[in-house]
């Protein structure tokens, strides 16, 4: 082959490398993180009480102090900030791929009203920004709004099975242009595999279908299972590990990748309303793209402050 042959033949392979391989390990889990216990239409006060012991209570179980519910399910606003430290930020080329940290920053809102039946409406959106101070790095967005139902299903051992709308945009320069947009059906289940006092186990299960996508060769259909495993050493301060494997489905050109990530977080709740974390994140993505153009690696650790709020 001629070498003007060959420079044709990667600057046309150069084009299938996208946002998705650039941007993917920055962004947070596309996994609901739904639980039975936030699901519950008649549960108690954020802190149940129990009436005081007496004689003969074990001929009527523990008797708990329901308190009041709601008329209107609450509206829970959330934002988190982290500084982080990647060993492969995003960048137009290849070459001028090189570590960097960089800042984020994630604001959110979320309303599950309780629609009857056992059945939950699911309305949230949340919009994510990313500072790098590697210069030729590139700064990104990543919006998301969604509306779907949820369920917990009692004969199912509570397994939460939920169905919801997305579209997601993202933009890099200038939020009015976008770079990636895609409209999808997502649904799944989450289960809690084993829960007590002090951990949780728990597995999820989810395949989301892109009804659209711009540009159109990355509209993709995606199968995914996770695990999350948690350790509580007080009331305050918790670990998690967490496991996510994907595989993505393309609808054009017979493109197949897989992905992972995989990471541990240490968490300090501050308050009711505030908590702190440090992480470390392992992101994959192996793609049967030619050269390995849409293949990445990267590591990320950081640290961060969460703030929530209802209402």
């Amino acid at each position: 082959m001629k070498a003007s042959g060959f420079v044709f033949l990667l600057t046309s392979l150069a084009v299938h490398a996208d946002v998705l391989s650039d941007f993917s390990p920055f962004l947070r889990t596309p996994g609901p993180d739904y639980s039975p216990a936030d699901l519950e239409p008649d549960q108690a006060a954020d802190d149940p009480s129990y009436v005081p012991f007496s004689p003969a209570d074990s001929d009527f179980g523990v008797q708990q102090v329901l308190g009041a519910r709601p008329e209107r399910a609450p509206v829970y606003f959330f934002f988190n900030l982290d500084l982080n430290y990647t060993d492969n930020a995003p960048a137009p080329t290849r070459a001028l791929e090189e570590g960097s940290w960089f800042a984020s920053a994630l604001v959110g809102a979320s309303w599950r009203p309780h629609l009857g039946h056992g059945w939950f409406a699911d309305v949230g959106a949340f919009a994510e920004f990313f500072q790098f101070e590697q210069g030729n790095a590139t700064d990104f967005e990543n919006m998301q709004p969604h509306l779907g139902v949820v369920k917990t299903l009692v004969d199912l051992d509570d397994t939460v099975f939920y169905a919801r709308y997305e579209y997601q945009r993202l933009t890099s320069g200038s939020i009015s242009e976008t770079d990636y947009s895609a409209q999808r059906i997502r649904t799944g289940l989450r289960k809690d595999l084993y829960l007590d006092s002090r951990q949780q186990l728990a597995a999820g299960i989810s395949a989301a279908f892109d009804l659209d996508a711009n540009p159109e060769r990355l509209e993709r259909i995606e199968y995914a299972a996770e695990l999350t495993y948690t350790w509580w050493f007080t009331d305050a301060i918790s670990a998690t590990a967490l496991w996510r494997g994907a595989f993505w489905d393309f609808d054009n050109g017979g493109r197949e990748d897989w992905n992972h990530t995989a990471g541990v977080e240490l968490t300090c709740r501050l308050c009711e309303n505030a908590s702190i974390y440090t992480n470390l994140y392992y992101s994959n993505n192996d793609s049967n793209t030619p050269l390995g153009v849409n293949d990445f690696e990267s590591w990320q650790a950081g640290l961060g402050l969460g703030l929530n709020y209802q209402f």
